[in-house]
């Protein structure tokens, strides 16, 4: 099978990929709710109970997106603000929860002071960035002594159904070398990799727990629904051949129909939610 994206490289310049990332997201602002949503939602849960909250917790909710975990985060009663590098995003976030402070703002780059908040939570955000580790750094500088930060991720191909099919067929058929230069997707799916990246950031007490999300769709076509879920996948697609895109869409869909009942997609796309706190 071919690898999602090329291994990050000392030097390598993500910027053309970064661009792609943030546009892709603000097209699919409005959308998101009915399409990324169905997975994304589902850790959220999880996220929260790594947090350890607790009354007027001051909570950054770095790489928002429409907001979902800031507004669950208030409603467990902490003092929440959310950042987004994507403008769309972050227009939904305020139309969807006035009453939270939303602003766009690059996670490797926060513009909070040292020590501000008591959790930073990024749900399935970090590899949409550059460097995941300077994200960590940067969650890990605008921290109080003891906070904590947590954030999740898909698994990858060799533990996630969704996945491992996907890329099955992307890696008999696209030409992968058309895509921007990207950093590895799937390394932060490894506990042991991003134990050891979480350590470098400053980070002690490092846990991590599987989440089993379940990606509901709607039909007829899992392929039309996944170009809206994501942005990594149709970034690589769109830069092939029409036939080759034809044949890609043809066989995924065949091969998502098993998991089709009563008009919808059941396929497990497992995550993963790391903590740690501040040390």
């Amino acid at each position: 099978m071919c690898s999602f994206v090329p291994t990050r490289r000392h030097g390598m310049d993500y910027s053309a990929f970064r661009n792609g990332e943030r546009d892709g997201w603000t097209k699919r602002a409005e959308n998101y709710g009915d399409a990324t949503a169905r997975a994304t939602l589902q850790t959220i849960p999880k996220l929260l109970d790594h947090a350890h909250l607790f009354p007027d917790a001051r909570v950054l909710d770095a790489g928002c997106g429409p907001g979902f975990v800031a507004a669950s985060a208030k409603l467990l009663g902490a003092s929440v603000e959310g950042v987004d590098f994507s403008e769309g995003m972050i227009q939904q976030a305020k139309l969807k929860f006035p009453d939270i402070s939303f602003s766009v703002a690059d996670v490797e780059n926060l513009p909070a002071q040292d020590a501000t908040f008591d959790a930073v939570l990024s749900n399935i955000v970090l590899f949409h960035v550059t460097s995941p580790e300077k994200a960590m750094s940067e969650a890990r500088r605008v921290l109080k002594p003891t906070g904590r930060f947590v954030f999740s991720q898909w698994l990858g191909p060799d533990r996630s159904e969704c996945y491992r099919l996907l890329f099955d067929v992307l890696g008999r058929h696209a030409d992968m070398s058309r895509a921007d230069p990207a950093p590895n997707a799937y390394i932060l799916s490894e506990e042991t990799k991003v134990s050891e990246m979480m350590t470098r950031a400053g980070f002690s007490d490092i846990e991590s727990e599987i989440v089993q999300n379940v990606l509901h769709a709607p039909g007829p076509s899992f392929f039309e629904f996944f170009m809206k879920f994501g942005v990594r996948v149709p970034l690589i697609l769109e830069r092939q051949d029409p036939n080759i895109q034809s044949v890609i869409r043809q066989e995924i869909d065949d091969l998502t129909a098993p998991y089709q009942v009563d008009g919808y997609y059941r396929i497990p796309m497992p995550s993963i939610v790391f903590s740690g706190c501040a040390s």
